[in-house]
């Protein structure tokens, strides 16, 4: 991972959010200032990727479709700021393994647990596989909530639109000892659980972002 071509690339999308929507984070003292944590993002937008590194303090490491390398500039973009590839249509024993090691090292992952864009534009459900990484990793869970993206460029979307963006980041959901489920309680329903609590996170932001004023 290129430090300075992440900083550079952050910066430039940070100029254009800040001007061309307004963005707006919330909540950034919520994620740990060092060690490994996963930053749960909702999805909507091919947009999300980019506003959740813009918006969260730390470097993160994304995941992205394997097909994305292939094209010269955005593949070499994607190597640059260190995103490992990730076969959608298949289990990607690979892609999990360097994901692990990476919070195995201490480095905060980004992860938008719904399983893809919700084409609705209304929040899904996280899937048990955040919790399946937390618990193998040994490392908290930063849930994080946007709003805006989908205004912005919805599925399908062949231009940007005018919206304004929204960031919010929620309190830890702490990975502990008392974390790793018992024999009597079996692992699936453990990260089912943990799951459940990043939803139950990102329903809380958007009733906050919901009740604030717009500016």
């Amino acid at each position: 991972m290129t430090a300075w071509w992440y900083g550079l690339s952050k910066f430039l999308c940070w100029l254009v959010l800040r001007l061309g929507f307004g963005l707006e984070v919330r909540g950034q003292e919520h994620v740990p200032a060092q060690g490994a944590c996963i930053v749960a993002s909702n999805h909507v937008s091919f947009l999300d990727p980019v506003v959740v590194g813009v918006a969260c303090p730390r470097r993160l490491t994304f995941m992205a479709r394997n097909t994305l390398f292939t094209h010269a500039l955005l593949g070499a973009w994607l190597r640059g700021v260190g995103a490992i590839p990730l076969r959608r249509d298949e289990s990607d024993a690979s892609a999990i393994r360097r994901t692990l090691q990476r919070l195995r090292e201490g480095q905060p992952i980004a992860l938008f647990p719904e399983g893809g864009r919700q084409f609705s534009g209304a929040l899904g459900r996280a899937k048990r596989g955040v919790g399946l990484l937390a618990i193998s990793a040994g490392a908290s869970i930063v849930p994080v909530y946007l709003q805006g993206t989908f205004q912005a460029l919805p599925p399908g979307a062949r231009r940007f639109r005018r919206a304004k963006i929204r960031v919010a980041f929620g309190p830890v959901i702490a990975y502990t000892k008392a974390s790793v489920p018992s024999a009597a309680e079996p692992a699936k329903a453990h990260q089912e659980q943990l799951a459940q609590a990043v939803t139950d996170h990102w329903h809380r932001l958007e009733n906050m972002l919901n009740a604030e004023p717009r500016t």
